[in-house]
């Protein structure tokens, strides 16, 4: 019986719960937030003109579905510009001007010039970063919600980065006057960014051939 009241001893004690740790009382775990996009400088090329000026930060972005607009603007100016956005966006074409389009974030312009690429100076003399227009260029267009305006899709490059720069609007004050498609002139007397002081400009990066290297035209990079 003695060797029985032992074992019965022994099984319950197996079987007593052993007690819980206390809880560390602390501060919650902090989420490291994302870092953000690299930023990098960008030197102009092929214009005296912009020499001495600070480098430009441009920074690579991606766009969902992206559509390059040729907004025209309504009469009597009858003038053109070419605006990039997300197609799910083009409603905005019907009911903001485009002093309002070009300061939205989501909306950008088709960016003027030529531009050496970020990274090592050996890729300057390879890749430039040029406007967006031809990616459009073999795009059929269609008429844009605001009755005037036309639109096409671009195929972005792979892996699908384009480039925004931030530039002053003194670049994009000329309209070109009666629908770019008809190849009229450029009319550099209009103010066409009336209020904006700059603009968020899209570039892509195109690869250059040997025998046109300083001209800004070349093979788009897929």
């Amino acid at each position: 019986m003695l060797v029985l009241a032992s074992c019965a001893e022994a099984q319950a004690q197996v079987r007593r719960p052993v007690p819980s740790k206390p809880a560390v009382k602390g501060r919650p775990a902090v989420r490291v937030p994302t870092p953000p996009a690299t930023i990098e400088p960008a030197k102009r090329v092929d214009s005296p003109a912009d020499e001495g000026k600070p480098p430009l930060i441009i920074n690579k972005i991606r766009i969902k579905d992206p559509v390059l607009v040729f907004y025209q603007q309504a009469a009597p100016h009858n003038a053109v510009q070419q605006l990039l956005m997300e197609e799910k966006n083009l409603p905005l074409l019907a009911t903001m001007p485009l002093e309002e389009l070009v300061a939205r974030r989501e909306v950008f312009i088709d960016g003027l010039g030529n531009y050496d690429p970020p990274g090592q100076a050996t890729d300057a003399e390879k890749y430039r970063l040029t406007g967006v227009s031809l990616l459009a260029s073999s795009e059929k267009r269609r008429p844009a919600p605001d009755g005037r305006s036309t639109y096409a899709r671009l195929r972005v490059p792979s892996p699908g980065d384009l480039f925004v720069v931030r530039e002053s609007a003194e670049e994009y004050r000329h309209f070109v006057s009666g629908p770019q498609k008809k190849g009229s002139r450029i009319d550099f007397s209009i103010n066409a960014l009336p209020g904006i002081d700059s603009v968020r400009a899209i570039y892509t990066l195109r690869k250059i051939d040997v025998s046109e290297r300083g001209a800004g035209s070349g093979d788009i990079i897929r």
